[in-house]
Protein backbone atom coordinates (compact mmCIF):
# COMPACT_ATOMS: atom_id res chain seq x y z
CA UNK A 1 0.00 0.00 0.00
CA UNK A 2 1.57 3.29 -1.30
CA UNK A 3 1.76 6.34 1.32
CA UNK A 4 0.05 9.14 -0.43
CA UNK A 5 0.46 13.32 0.43
CA UNK A 6 -1.08 13.99 3.65
CA UNK A 7 -3.92 16.26 1.61
CA UNK A 8 -4.55 13.09 -0.83
CA UNK A 9 -5.02 10.62 2.35
CA UNK A 10 -6.54 12.72 5.30
CA UNK A 11 -7.64 16.09 4.04
CA UNK A 12 -9.07 15.02 0.57
CA UNK A 13 -11.60 12.26 2.71
CA UNK A 14 -12.37 15.05 5.63
CA UNK A 15 -13.29 17.50 2.95
CA UNK A 16 -15.36 15.40 0.56
CA UNK A 17 -18.08 14.61 3.81
CA UNK A 18 -17.66 18.18 5.10
CA UNK A 19 -18.62 19.89 2.09
CA UNK A 20 -21.44 17.33 2.17
CA UNK A 21 -22.65 18.71 4.94
CA UNK A 22 -21.72 22.46 4.32
CA UNK A 23 -24.25 22.14 1.19
CA UNK A 24 -26.78 19.72 3.12
CA UNK A 25 -27.22 22.29 5.52
CA UNK A 26 -27.23 25.33 3.02
CA UNK A 27 -30.14 23.71 1.37
CA UNK A 28 -32.06 22.50 4.18
CA UNK A 29 -31.66 26.05 5.79
CA UNK A 30 -33.16 27.59 2.38
CA UNK A 31 -35.58 25.12 1.27
CA UNK A 32 -38.15 27.09 2.31
CA UNK A 33 -37.42 29.79 -0.25
CA UNK A 34 -38.47 27.79 -2.95
CA UNK A 35 -41.70 28.69 -4.25
CA UNK A 36 -42.89 24.94 -5.15
CA UNK A 37 -43.88 23.65 -1.59
CA UNK A 38 -43.24 19.59 -3.45
CA UNK A 39 -39.77 20.94 -4.61
CA UNK A 40 -39.38 22.50 -1.09
CA UNK A 41 -40.20 19.36 0.48
CA UNK A 42 -38.04 17.07 -1.75
CA UNK A 43 -35.31 19.70 -1.12
CA UNK A 44 -35.60 19.46 2.84
CA UNK A 45 -36.07 16.06 2.93
CA UNK A 46 -33.26 14.94 1.06
CA UNK A 47 -30.52 17.46 2.30
CA UNK A 48 -31.48 16.69 5.36
CA UNK A 49 -30.50 13.36 5.07
CA UNK A 50 -27.31 14.36 3.68
CA UNK A 51 -26.91 16.53 6.66
CA UNK A 52 -27.83 13.53 8.79
CA UNK A 53 -25.56 11.06 6.99
CA UNK A 54 -22.52 13.16 6.71
CA UNK A 55 -22.59 14.22 10.18
CA UNK A 56 -23.25 10.86 11.98
CA UNK A 57 -21.76 8.20 9.24
CA UNK A 58 -19.07 10.01 7.58
CA UNK A 59 -16.43 7.44 9.10
CA UNK A 60 -17.72 4.99 7.43
CA UNK A 61 -16.19 7.08 4.17
CA UNK A 62 -13.35 8.76 5.56
CA UNK A 63 -11.73 6.25 7.17
CA UNK A 64 -11.55 3.56 4.55
CA UNK A 65 -10.22 6.33 2.21
CA UNK A 66 -7.77 7.52 4.72
CA UNK A 67 -6.90 3.98 5.80
CA UNK A 68 -6.04 2.23 2.17
CA UNK A 69 -4.19 6.00 1.28
CA UNK A 70 -1.83 5.34 3.88
CA UNK A 71 -2.74 7.45 6.85
CA UNK A 72 -1.33 7.38 10.31
CA UNK A 73 -4.22 6.44 12.66
CA UNK A 74 -4.19 9.83 14.00
CA UNK A 75 -5.03 11.40 10.94
CA UNK A 76 -7.62 8.91 10.30
CA UNK A 77 -9.14 9.82 13.65
CA UNK A 78 -8.30 13.83 13.16
CA UNK A 79 -10.07 13.19 9.57
CA UNK A 80 -13.32 11.23 10.85
CA UNK A 81 -14.02 14.16 13.32
CA UNK A 82 -13.82 17.22 11.30
CA UNK A 83 -17.07 17.26 10.17
CA UNK A 84 -18.89 16.34 13.81
CA UNK A 85 -16.99 18.89 15.03
CA UNK A 86 -17.42 21.23 12.29
CA UNK A 87 -20.91 20.77 12.86
CA UNK A 88 -20.48 21.49 16.82
CA UNK A 89 -18.73 24.48 16.31
CA UNK A 90 -21.46 26.12 13.90
CA UNK A 91 -24.27 24.74 16.71
CA UNK A 92 -22.00 26.72 19.29
CA UNK A 93 -22.12 29.76 17.23
CA UNK A 94 -25.43 29.55 16.43
CA UNK A 95 -26.48 29.47 20.51
CA UNK A 96 -23.91 32.28 21.34
CA UNK A 97 -26.19 34.46 19.94
CA UNK A 98 -28.55 33.94 22.46
CA UNK A 99 -26.55 32.53 25.50
CA UNK A 100 -22.99 33.39 27.07
CA UNK A 101 -20.00 31.96 25.78
CA UNK A 102 -19.65 29.75 28.86
CA UNK A 103 -23.52 28.29 28.19
CA UNK A 104 -22.81 28.20 24.67
CA UNK A 105 -19.86 26.18 25.34
CA UNK A 106 -21.68 23.53 27.50
CA UNK A 107 -24.24 23.10 25.06
CA UNK A 108 -21.83 21.59 22.69
CA UNK A 109 -21.58 18.93 24.90
CA UNK A 110 -24.90 18.05 24.16
CA UNK A 111 -26.22 14.64 24.64
CA UNK A 112 -26.88 14.94 20.41
CA UNK A 113 -23.17 15.51 20.09
CA UNK A 114 -22.08 12.71 22.68
CA UNK A 115 -24.03 10.63 21.32
CA UNK A 116 -22.71 10.81 17.79
CA UNK A 117 -18.77 10.98 19.29
CA UNK A 118 -20.11 7.64 20.50
CA UNK A 119 -21.59 6.47 16.67
CA UNK A 120 -18.12 7.98 15.33
CA UNK A 121 -15.98 6.18 17.66
CA UNK A 122 -17.50 2.89 16.79
CA UNK A 123 -17.79 3.33 13.21
CA UNK A 124 -13.73 3.63 13.45
CA UNK A 125 -13.16 0.54 15.58
CA UNK A 126 -15.20 -1.68 13.21
CA UNK A 127 -13.61 0.34 9.95
CA UNK A 128 -10.32 -0.31 11.67
CA UNK A 129 -11.14 -4.05 11.81
CA UNK A 130 -12.95 -4.10 7.89
CA UNK A 131 -10.07 -2.36 6.70
CA UNK A 132 -7.23 -4.72 8.23
CA UNK A 133 -9.49 -7.78 7.22
CA UNK A 134 -9.50 -6.59 3.82
CA UNK A 135 -5.51 -5.58 3.39
CA UNK A 136 -5.20 -9.06 4.63
CA UNK A 137 -6.62 -10.71 2.07
CA UNK A 138 -3.65 -8.50 -0.62
CA UNK A 139 -0.53 -9.22 1.56
CA UNK A 140 1.62 -12.40 2.47
CA UNK A 141 2.49 -11.17 5.80
CA UNK A 142 -1.36 -10.44 7.43
CA UNK A 143 -1.50 -8.60 10.69
CA UNK A 144 -4.07 -8.92 13.24
CA UNK A 145 -7.39 -7.91 12.27
CA UNK A 146 -8.93 -6.90 16.05
CA UNK A 147 -6.53 -5.17 18.36
CA UNK A 148 -7.15 -3.52 21.27
CA UNK A 149 -6.82 -0.26 19.39
CA UNK A 150 -9.87 -1.31 17.09
CA UNK A 151 -11.73 -3.03 19.56
CA UNK A 152 -11.67 -0.50 22.34
CA UNK A 153 -13.45 2.05 20.89
CA UNK A 154 -16.10 -0.18 18.88
CA UNK A 155 -17.42 -1.70 21.88
CA UNK A 156 -17.14 1.90 23.82
CA UNK A 157 -18.60 3.37 21.36
CA UNK A 158 -21.35 0.78 20.90
CA UNK A 159 -21.99 0.90 24.66
CA UNK A 160 -22.37 4.60 24.44
CA UNK A 161 -24.79 4.41 22.11
CA UNK A 162 -26.73 1.56 23.75
CA UNK A 163 -26.45 4.10 27.30
CA UNK A 164 -28.22 6.89 25.14
CA UNK A 165 -30.78 4.88 23.66
CA UNK A 166 -31.47 2.24 26.47
CA UNK A 167 -31.60 4.16 29.53
CA UNK A 168 -34.99 6.06 28.87
CA UNK A 169 -34.58 6.56 25.22
CA UNK A 170 -31.91 9.44 26.22
CA UNK A 171 -34.43 10.95 28.77
CA UNK A 172 -31.80 10.49 32.02
CA UNK A 173 -29.01 11.54 30.13
CA UNK A 174 -30.57 15.03 29.30
CA UNK A 175 -31.66 15.24 32.69
CA UNK A 176 -28.01 14.94 33.84
CA UNK A 177 -27.22 16.96 31.40
CA UNK A 178 -29.34 19.68 32.74
CA UNK A 179 -28.36 18.95 35.89
CA UNK A 180 -24.82 19.87 34.89
CA UNK A 181 -26.61 23.23 33.50
CA UNK A 182 -28.32 23.84 36.32
CA UNK A 183 -25.11 23.57 38.39
CA UNK A 184 -22.80 25.42 36.50
CA UNK A 185 -24.94 28.64 35.35
CA UNK A 186 -27.65 28.94 37.80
Amino acid sequence: MERQSFVRRAVVPAATVLIAMIAGAILYNHSWRIGSDVLHQLTAYVSGIVLFVSIGFGPLYVYPKAFFRGASALERILACLVTPVAWDVKEILRVSEYFTWGESLYYGLNTIFLLCLCVVAAQMGICEMVCRWMRNRHISDPVPVVTPASLIPAVLGLAGVGTFFLWGGGVHAFYLYQEGYKALFM
